[in-house]
């Protein structure tokens, strides 16, 4: 069996499951405190200008690693090593050979609940199924980079 990273998590639903059910908020995590890194803190409080843009391009990506479509680790830059291991393990949604419509992105938004800090949300159509999508952003050397996952697939 092979080990998940919890920055990725699956939620399993189906027949006798809720497809949301609250399942996809993401827990604030508080941020570990350096002394001595100001010069590096102050810069990192400035990320991307616009958390919309970076979420929607983000979610675009993993929406593309899960169909298969992109490897995981075309993800580096923009996701944490946490996150990029916790794809690795996954086999895409779009089974080879098989005929489905190309991975969408429906509808996304983002939220920025605390500063240094983005949630966002998407409907997303992958394997022909339609899913929710969640992503945690955090700044990281001037950029937006997600650091926790968590989607729904088919139970099974």
């Amino acid at each position: 069996m092979s080990r998940r990273s919890p920055a990725v998590r699956l939620v399993p639903y189906g027949p006798a499951r809720s497809a949301v059910a609250g399942s996809l908020a993401l827990a604030a995590r508080p941020r570990a405190r350096r002394p001595g890194l100001w010069a590096v803190e102050a810069e990192e409080a400035r990320p991307e200008p616009d958390p919309r843009a970076a979420a929607e391009a983000i979610v675009r990506l993993v929406v593309e690693v899960l169909a298969g479509i992109r490897a995981f680790h075309q993800l580096a830059r923009r996701a944490s090593p946490e996150v990029c291991q916790g794809l690795a393990g996954l086999r895409p949604v779009v089974r080879p050979g098989r005929r489905v419509p190309p991975p969408r992105v429906l509808s996304c938004w983002a939220q920025q609940p605390v500063r240094g800090a983005v949630e966002a949300g998407a409907v997303v159509a992958l394997g022909g199924r339609v899913q929710a999508l969640a992503v945690r952003l955090e700044p990281h050397r001037g950029r937006w980079r997600c650091t926790a996952l968590e989607t729904s697939v088919p139970a099974g």
